[in-house]
């Protein structure tokens, strides 16, 4: 087993917002944004909270790790 670390970057709303409080991975083009580099995550979060004009959204990067077989029976 190989242990697969993605760094994710999530929106978090706050409770002042019109929509109230939420908290999701951002999707672009259809998938999950994430990096497999930390660094690189931290940048495009970086990015991200500098382009925003309002004060009730905010981007984290946060890490998931995957367990992953390799050379398994199915090939993977």
């Amino acid at each position: 087993m190989v242990n697969v670390f993605r760094f994710v970057i999530w929106s978090h709303r706050s409770a002042e917002s019109v929509f109230g409080p939420s908290s999701s991975p951002v999707n672009r083009n259809g998938a999950i944004l994430s990096f497999e580099n930390e660094d690189r995550a931290r940048e495009e979060c970086a990015r991200l909270n500098t382009r925003l004009g309002s004060s009730t959204v905010r981007y984290t990067v946060e890490s998931e790790t995957k367990a992953s077989a390799v050379g398994g029976a199915h090939g993977n």
